[in-house]
């Protein structure tokens, strides 16, 4: 049972881990696709933010960025 609770665990593992590399330091451009702005549609609204420094590394995909105040 537990040799399969590892397979399975190594098989999950191979897509869920940093794959780009990313650590605190490094900038990243901001996504717009989750976030909620009073663009009235959302085609003509940009994809991308800007650039901003990570912080640091909450989860495997997850990370703390540096905001501008306001």
């Amino acid at each position: 049972m537990e040799m399969a609770k590892e397979a399975i665990k190594k098989q999950f593992d191979k897509k869920r881990h940093n794959s780009q590399g990313l650590e605190a330091r490094n900038n990243i451009w901001l996504e717009a696709k989750n976030i909620q702005l009073k663009q009235p549609s959302k085609k003509l609204d940009q994809r991308r933010h800007r650039s901003f420094k990570i912080m640091k590394d909450i989860s495997q995909e997850v990370f703390q960025l540096e905001l501008p105040e306001g």
